[in-house]
């Protein structure tokens, strides 16, 4: 006989969680199984990105303050001929010696911002950056000469040289070198010290012209002059010196670009005109250039990380005298403390003191 099945016990039996799925909402629409991600997009480019457009934020912000203040006073534009020089300079390296794409896209990405920046500052340049309102700098020659005077007592454009080996001894010899460097170190400070004049009027003509026509002569120059000799000629031991040179040269102006900054600083003793922002860029885009040159690049010189690493030197310089002047300084300005010596708001002559002493 067939055996009756109760089908209400086998029903009380069945575990409601196994093998029966109750349909959802969700399983009307199609299944994803994981987040597409373009295979493009990695930390890689990111980064290279990251690397190429910092600067249009961190200067760009710049010309957008410029404008709304209607002045660029506290704003050195040496900062605009540093970063033209050295960035034209890296894209003539690239041509003899290439280095990463990225690098290259960034010195052209910031000769883009510069340029927009350096058109901003003349356009509201204040009447205290014009050559005429300038201090004098004393010459090199002169300079020399009054050193030459207090250690040797022949002159050096005379042929007594007789007496001068016989009375020369060499505590005057190392006092005048040490003179001589003290000298050199007082105009490299007075060159990029902006309320000084320089040579020829240099990146303080008052013919705003004459800033667009030197950085076009530059640019072409030195572009031909790089093509010729590595593409054109194709000497290979000229070209590989020509491309340490250029090199070289390029990434040590760079570096030197806060000095302007610097001075300004020192002589208004303020950082009124200054932006917060533009510092945090700078030490944000050393970091990130120093992070990115030591792991991510390939094909690096070492001067790139050495050169790097001195600049985010002067940056936090800067960082310091920023902190200093916005809130240490008036305490001391109102007499609570004893003023300091600021080095390049001395003379020719106080530096000697300063120097005895």
């Amino acid at each position: 006989m067939d055996e009756v099945v109760d089908v209400d016990n086998v029903l009380e039996n069945i575990n409601p969680n196994v093998g029966v799925e109750l349909p959802t909402f969700g399983s009307y629409f199609p299944r994803v199984d994981q987040f597409y991600i373009p295979t493009w997009l990695t930390m890689q480019f990111l980064a290279n990105n990251l690397i190429c457009f910092t600067p249009l934020f961190s200067y760009g912000t710049t010309v957008w303050s410029i404008k709304r203040s209607k002045t660029a006073l506290g704003f050195s534009i040496d900062i605009c001929a540093t970063m033209l020089i050295a960035s034209i300079l890296r894209v003539s390296y690239y041509l003899i010696t290439p280095y990463e794409v990225t690098l290259l896209m960034q010195s052209l990405v910031m000769i883009f911002i510069q340029i927009i920046l350096l058109y901003t500052s003349l356009q509201f340049r204040p009447e205290e950056y014009k050559f005429d309102r300038l201090k004098p700098v004393e010459s090199l020659s002169q300079l020399f000469k009054d050193s030459w005077r207090e250690f040797f007592p022949v002159n050096p454009y005379r042929s007594d040289w007789k007496g001068f080996f016989k009375a020369l001894n060499s505590n005057d010899v190392l006092g005048f070198s040490e003179r001589m460097v003290l000298v050199l170190f007082y105009k490299v400070l007075k060159f990029f010290d902006p309320s000084y004049q320089r040579v020829n009027a240099f990146w303080q003509w008052n013919d705003v012209r004459k800033f667009w026509s030197f950085l076009l002569w530059f640019a072409v120059s030195q572009l031909c002059i790089t093509v010729f000799v590595a593409k054109i000629m194709n000497w290979d031991s000229i070209t590989q010196w020509t491309g340490s040179l250029v090199g070289s040269l390029g990434l040590l102006i760079e570096s030197l670009l806060p000095l302007p900054q610097i001075s300004i600083l020192h002589k208004l003793k303020t950082v009124q005109g200054f932006k917060l922002i533009l510092l945090v860029s700078w030490l944000c885009g050393d970091i990130l250039k120093i992070s990115y040159l030591a792991f991510g690049a390939k094909n690096i010189s070492f001067m790139f990380l050495f050169f790097a690493l001195f600049q985010m030197c002067l940056d936090i310089y800067i960082a310091f005298l920023y902190v200093y002047y916005k809130y240490y300084f008036a305490k001391r300005r109102r007499g609570s403390l004893p003023p300091l010596i600021e080095l390049q708001d001395l003379s020719i002559s106080e530096l000697k003191t300063v120097h005895n002493v």
